[in-house]
């Protein structure tokens, strides 16, 4: 373990000790649909998939091994309000490292490719790499974007270096993050930055204990134990900032951010989050559990559905309410090696 120094100030954008006021109708039961009253649906053209527990995956590649995420339309509609949640949480901002005027970016597990694109518009100089296991990404792109099939957990033959390597969502898919965050540094210019944002939602709580022994929580155990058999633990993001001081890493930064499930909070900005944050848990429940249920822990096809729709009926009950930790955690390659 190095001596790499974390800068904890400001570590939560909330501060820790305030209460998320619940809001006045924060006890009733809410109809799913109000939730999903303002979402959009998007399809994307995509190829070289098999199809388990009707829900699509990327082809199982040997080399790949036990990537559970659905790459379907539902798990794409998911994957860009997922994008939309970090927004709103992050006051629209697409990053939090201190770039200026980077000239190339790298965009690892890119999904749709949504923030790729947001981030190649906002850079027109700077060369963008968006790779994913599946090419569900849009064709209408800016000129200096670029999509590309690749499992960023094998060899990496970039043939130039990076300024800015973006890591977002890819809890649970990672089997090795010191690996990673080696290949990362190696393929950093000095001075180039790495920024990763996960969630841990193992560590997913409430401050009236109407989560803690839901049948939500009961899930989220489940599915913990799952990835955890299969080598792609859940609950690394607070250990990610020790890894990156390990590989060599400086000025390391990390905020955590509380993000409340569910239109209960009396917050305006926040009940918006978690009006959000309840849809993409919603879909979220038999995106992460379907494979592990039945893969991992020999569940039925049916017993995972069924198991799936009771968590989904309880992810939109406003009496529970449930806060997951959020980390947006950036680090720079030092100038002099």
């Amino acid at each position: 373990m190095t001596d790499a120094k974390i800068d904890e100030t400001n570590f939560d954008k909330i501060d820790p000790e305030s209460i998320i006021e619940l809001a006045d109708d924060s006890s009733t039961d809410d109809d799913a649909s109000s939730y999903f009253s303002d979402t959009t649906s998007l399809t994307s053209s995509v190829f070289n998939f098999t199809y388990e527990n009707g829900r699509r995956y990327s082809s199982h590649r040997k080399e790949s091994g036990n990537h559970f995420m659905p790459n379907d339309e539902v798990e794409q509609d998911r994957l860009d309000l997922m994008h939309h949640l970090i927004l709103t949480l992050n006051k629209g901002s697409l990053y939090e490292a201190p770039l200026e005027n980077p000239q190339s970016a790298l965009d690892l597990g890119t999904g749709t490719g949504i923030w790729a694109v947001d981030f190649a518009d906002t850079f027109p100089d700077c060369k963008v790499i968006g790779t994913d296991l599946a090419p569900i990404q849009t064709n209408y792109v800016p000129p200096n974007l670029s999509f590309e099939v690749d499992d960023y957990e094998l060899e990496w033959v970039y043939k130039e270096k990076f300024d800015y390597i973006h890591i977002r969502y890819l809890m649970g898919g990672v089997k090795d993050w010191p690996t990673l965050f080696k290949k990362a540094y190696d393929f950093l210019n000095p001075g180039g930055y790495i920024e990763i944002y996960e969630a841990d939602f193992t560590a997913g709580f409430s401050q009236d204990g109407t989560y803690e022994n839901s049948i939500v929580s009961e899930y989220i155990k489940h599915v913990g134990e799952a990835s955890s058999k299969i080598g792609r633990k859940m609950d690394e993001a607070p250990k990610l900032p020790g890894y990156l001081g390990d590989v060599g890493f400086t000025n390391v930064h990390m905020k955590k951010i509380r993000c409340p499930i569910g239109a209960w909070p009396k917050d305006a900005s926040l009940k918006e989050a978690g009006k959000i944050a309840a849809v993409v848990t919603h879909g979220g429940v038999e995106a992460y559990g379907l494979a592990l249920l039945t893969r991992v822990l020999g569940w039925s096809t049916e017993e995972a559905k069924d198991y799936c729709k009771k968590v989904e009926e309880k992810v939109m009950d406003r009496r529970i309410h449930a806060i997951w930790p959020m980390y947006a955690i950036y680090a720079q390659k030092p100038l002099e090696e």
